[in-house]
């Protein structure tokens, strides 16, 4: 990576932190709403295991490209 996309990645840190909270609080609502009995801590755990996983096979398949 080049310098200025080193810059540039470090100026959108802060609004991808903010994106991946978002997504997270959107998936934790949902699951509130259709599991009853929601253990929040486990639908927390679930959720970021998932958002792990989601990013984990879109970098395997961009770096193929």
């Amino acid at each position: 990576m080049s310098d200025i996309q080193n810059i540039e990645i470090e100026r959108y840190h802060d609004q991808i932190t903010e994106d991946v909270r978002q997504v997270v609080e959107r998936y934790r609502e949902i699951m509130a709403w259709d599991v009853p009995d929601n253990d929040t801590v486990e639908a927390d755990r679930l959720i970021f295991q998932a958002i792990h996983a989601a990013v984990v096979e879109i970098e395997s398949n961009s770096i193929k490209v």
